[in-house]
């Protein structure tokens, strides 16, 4: 049977504040949405003061600083490097990652001889020990069950972060979904809860007995799935986990090793060409693009080489062509002679919904944004309708068919300091 693993940053933005203020290691700490609106992020201190998730901020700002709360904005050039590093190191830890979120990635551990439990907890203190983030690692016999085990594992400190469903009795693993809500089994929201509850589904336990063939005739194929999932039946293949919206993240292992930078080139070009599509189906721009190469870390005899670089966009952007060339030069900066490549990614971060830009007197690029995007639309026209690949830029080579503030940014009064990614914010050691 095959074994999945889903590694979760706990806490994620408000542990990201942390890594690089001790301070507030023992404070409650909570992140802003855009402009500063409403809480989006909180640590588990903060949630101790009450309901506090999604309010504005000004309805519990009062409650937030009688308790010595840190508040900040959110700091996605912190956060995209972060998640950037963090990904990295999960991903040396299975031959197979399928990155879900800015915070989360299912690993393959089918096959890998070791104790799981003893070597999850190995790569929890690998991340903590080199970026400072705490994670949480849920293990089971699909993608399903990684999920349940790593909210399980979260919940009860006698685990300490780590929870292997794969390796218990089934008695025992039915014990632990009865003491888990319906409505926190992965991709149970908040319509279907409801509806579940009102026949007497009201834990996770309570769904992985209920009829599959029943489920799909009154409810639909995708609830069938998940009772599957919850069954050790593994439904929910790698290509089907969307990226969430926060973040968008192209990346796939090569089939042979790349050692050439025209290749590594092409690679790139093509999974940012991946990404810039699915940033304009959801009618979206970035203000950050960030490339990762990394060699096979399952080849310990083979030198080895990580690296990652991130660009701030002048101007927001989900034009192909413009975000190949940003990703190339990217590349260009972190690429190194003599080493075997395994794997690359493209990450954009910052992603803003559509809204005009406004230029500056000095911008030398005059820019036909209207003509951009007809452009964009037409290609995204031509591939949708006669398959992805009819169209494609010559920066991907020949595929297989198969400063100053704008209008525009957004206000964060509370910015923390971006003491990864500008020489300037640095963290100083005194």
């Amino acid at each position: 049977m095959s074994i999945y693993a889903l590694i979760d940053g706990n806490s994620f933005y408000a542990s990201c504040e942390s890594v690089f203020n001790p301070s507030l290691w023992d404070r409650p700490v909570v992140v802003l949405s855009n402009n500063d609106g409403c809480i989006v992020a909180a640590n588990a201190k903060a949630k101790a003061i009450g309901p506090i998730s999604f309010k504005p901020l000004f309805q519990v700002e009062k409650i937030l600083k009688q308790n010595n709360t840190a508040i900040f904005s959110s700091n996605y050039e912190l956060y995209a490097d972060m998640s950037a590093r963090m990904h990295g190191i999960v991903g040396r830890f299975s031959p197979q990652q399928e990155i879900y979120s800015i915070d989360e990635s299912f690993l393959n551990f089918t096959g890998i001889p070791w104790d799981l439990t003893n070597y999850a907890h190995k790569l929890k203190t690998t991340v903590k020990r080199a970026i400072g983030l705490p994670v949480a690692v849920g293990i089971g016999h699909s993608k399903t069950l990684a999920k349940a085990a790593n909210y399980l594992a979260k919940r009860q400190s006698s685990y300490n972060g780590v929870l292997d469903l794969s390796s218990m009795t089934e008695s025992s693993v039915n014990q632990l979904l009865q003491n888990m809500n319906v409505n926190n089994v992965w991709g149970i929201g908040r319509k279907l809860t409801p509806r579940l509850q009102a026949i007497g589904i009201n834990t996770a336990y309570d769904l992985k007995k209920m009829n599959r063939n029943w489920a799909r005739t009154n409810f639909s194929v995708v609830l069938q799935n998940t009772i599957d999932e919850l069954n050790g039946i593994e439904r929910i293949q790698f290509d089907d986990v969307v990226a969430n919206k926060q973040q968008i993240i192209s990346s796939r292992s090569f089939g042979t090793l790349v050692t050439d930078l025209a290749s590594m080139k092409k690679a790139v070009a093509t999974y940012t060409a991946r990404a810039a599509v699915k940033l304009r189906k959801q009618q979206t721009q970035c203000m950050q693009l960030t490339v990762m190469i990394t060699t096979n870390n399952f080849k310990p005899n083979s030198p080895q080489y990580n690296n990652w670089h991130t660009v701030d966009l002048r101007y927001p952007s989900s034009n192909t062509n413009e975000l190949i060339h940003i990703a190339k030069k990217a590349l260009q900066s972190i690429f190194k002679k003599g080493f075997q490549y395994k794997k690359a990614m493209v990450v954009l971060g910052n992603i803003q919904t559509n809204i005009p830009s406004q230029m500056d007197l000095f911008n030398y690029q005059i820019r036909d944004i209207r003509k951009d995007k007809k452009l964009m639309d037409v290609v995204d026209h031509i591939n949708q309708h006669i398959g992805n690949g009819s169209i494609q830029f010559a920066a991907e080579g020949v595929q297989h068919t198969g400063g100053l503030k704008q209008h525009w940014q957004m206000n964060r009064d509370r910015l923390s300091p971006r003491a990864t990614t500008r020489w300037d914010e640095l963290a100083q050691v005194t």
